[in-house]
């Protein structure tokens, strides 16, 4: 339980931390009219949301990668989410141009423009998709489930959540059915693993619960700016 709880928080922590980073950056560069087929990438970008090769494709890349079986697959494919790069991308463009072009005037490079002035200036909708990211981490388990086959110590707290909540269906279809005997082992797993169920179904809702309050100031406004336009 211990190793799932670690395994579940920093995956969140890191995933979500490098998704920010990622479509931060990615979507200020999206609103640059000088940026090479920058029309072609950002369409690029959005035919990603509307097709998906399936589960079976997508295992097989991510075993030719070598991701399988790795802490890895946890994090790098959900680093470029391409709707959070059209929401900060939109957000981006509702911001005054003349704060650019005076920085540029003064000489500062696109980074010093973007880590200084549009960053900072960006907090709302960093915390929408970090909210976003954060709750997806954390409430994630399909794939640990389809990529950590033959490595159950990389398993998430979803996953374990979701092996109990399998194992104490069936041990009651087997006692609402009562043509199977439990033995004494058997009923204390059953009653065991209700407890544990139930014990990390609050543990995976606590921690969300503890954190939106504080991002919730953050979240109104930086979606709606952020959908304005998209």
């Amino acid at each position: 339980m211990l190793t799932a709880l670690i395994i579940t928080l920093s995956r969140t922590i890191i995933g979500t931390g490098l998704m920010v980073m990622a479509s931060g950056f990615i979507g200020y560069l999206m609103t640059k009219q000088e940026m090479w087929a920058r029309k072609f990438w950002y369409r690029f970008l959005i035919v990603t949301m509307y097709f998906n090769a399936g589960i079976i494709p997508a295992f097989m890349t991510m075993q030719m990668l070598g991701l399988t079986n790795n802490y890895l697959v946890y994090i790098i494919p959900g680093i470029v989410a391409p709707y959070n790069i059209i929401l900060v991308k939109t957000y981006i463009e509702s911001i005054p141009a003349e704060l650019e072009e005076s920085a540029a005037i003064d000489g500062a490079s696109y980074w010093a423009i973007f880590t200084r002035i549009i960053w900072p200036l960006c907090k709302p909708i960093l915390a929408t998709i970090a909210i976003f990211g954060a709750v997806g981490n954390w409430n994630s388990f399909q794939d640990s489930l389809i990529y950590m086959q033959a490595q159950p110590k990389l398993f998430t707290l979803q996953h374990i959540l979701w092996n109990y909540l399998n194992r104490t269906t069936n041990l009651g279809a087997l006692m609402s059915a009562g043509s199977t005997v439990l033995t004494d082992a058997q009923r204390e797993a059953l009653s065991s693993q209700k407890v544990i169920k139930y014990t990390i179904s609050m543990i995976t809702a606590i921690p969300i619960l503890i954190v939106y309050p504080f991002m919730s100031k953050y979240f109104e406004k930086g979606i709606m700016l952020g959908a304005v336009k998209g």
